[in-house]
């Protein structure tokens, strides 16, 4: 989102990985979806949109903690 901002290529490969993560992830546990979703979502929405560094951090900030809690929760 920050580098590769302006690469299409790089945009649809990453919605594939976050794709593949996801389902892993819900093989993995049900409860391991719900953050890997996000990060699909995320991985969609906001390539391209112009977001500002500081705004794509704290979006990565929030992922992390909600994997974080999501583990201590399940596991």
């Amino acid at each position: 989102m920050i580098r590769e901002r302006r690469s299409a290529g790089y945009r649809r490969a990453s919605a594939a990985h976050h794709a593949v993560a996801l389902v892993a992830a819900t093989l993995l546990s049900p409860w391991l979806a719900l953050p890997f979703a996000g990060y699909l979502a995320r991985a969609v929405a906001l390539p391209g949109r112009g977001v500002k560094v500081p705004v794509v951090g704290a979006v990565e900030i929030a992922g992390s903690a909600a994997l974080l809690l999501t583990l201590l929760l399940v596991f």
